[in-house]
């Protein structure tokens, strides 16, 4: 079973988180989830360089350990 409650811990006591701290408990999920997702995408966005990097140089007709050596990457 699923709750729609969110519970905080308070004195070792279980309390329904409710209000202003409810709002900002899923205010902070939000922003953090949000902050993961661009991570995600900027390190996808990196990787997809790197490859398209590596394409055109092996088209230039340098081998894949050249290539790899010219930008850094093992």
């Amino acid at each position: 079973m699923i709750s729609d409650k969110i519970y905080i811990q308070i004195n070792n006591k279980k309390v329904e988180a409710k209000g202003e701290v409810l709002e900002q408990i899923l205010k902070d999920r939000a922003e953090f989830e949000a902050k993961q997702q661009a991570k995600e995408a900027e390190q996808q966005a990196k990787e997809a360089t790197k490859e398209s990097a590596l394409a055109k140089l092996a088209a230039l007709g340098l081998t894949e350990d050249e290539a790899k050596a010219i930008m850094g990457v093992n």
